[in-house]
């Protein structure tokens, strides 16, 4: 008899659950304001400072995914990003997320909508990127 081998995404689904699509949007909907705001004040003498927002914000999303697996505003709410096939989140993965958030959001937002509807409670950028948010255990601290 061999012993069934269990994913990280089936132990976290077992111990965890999915993720609520609310609780996703309000991570980054804190992460928006984060970077707005800090877009803001280093660009406030910049004409046009806006169209550095979403780069900003991809950039950020992607480095943190990397490096926590999560953003301050996942941190936060207790959210981490992980892959389906096991492997720890690696540059290639991060960045493709990233920039995948961007058909989600110009499809009239439809990609981050289709997490209330999907069995996984993936966006079309976890589908794309091969990713699941989950809950984190607690205690995830930002360093």
């Amino acid at each position: 008899m061999t012993a069934r081998h269990t994913s990280n995404k089936e132990l976290y689904l077992r111990l965890l659950g999915y993720v609520k699509p609310y609780w996703r949007m309000f991570a980054l909907a804190l992460d928006a304001l984060l970077i707005g705001l800090l877009v803001a004040l280093l660009f406030s003498q910049v004409r046009g400072s806006d169209r550095f927002f979403l780069p900003a914000l991809a950039l950020y999303a992607a480095c943190l995914w990397r490096l926590r697996g999560t953003t301050i505003g996942g941190i936060i709410l207790g959210l981490k990003v992980v892959r389906l096939d096991d492997r720890p989140m690696d540059w290639t993965t991060s960045v493709v997320r990233a920039l995948s958030c961007f058909l989600s959001l110009v499809a009239a937002f439809l990609g981050f909508i289709w997490i209330a509807f999907d069995a996984e409670k993936q966006a079309w950028h976890d589908k794309i990127a091969g990713t699941i948010v989950v809950r984190s255990p607690r205690g995830l601290s930002l360093i």
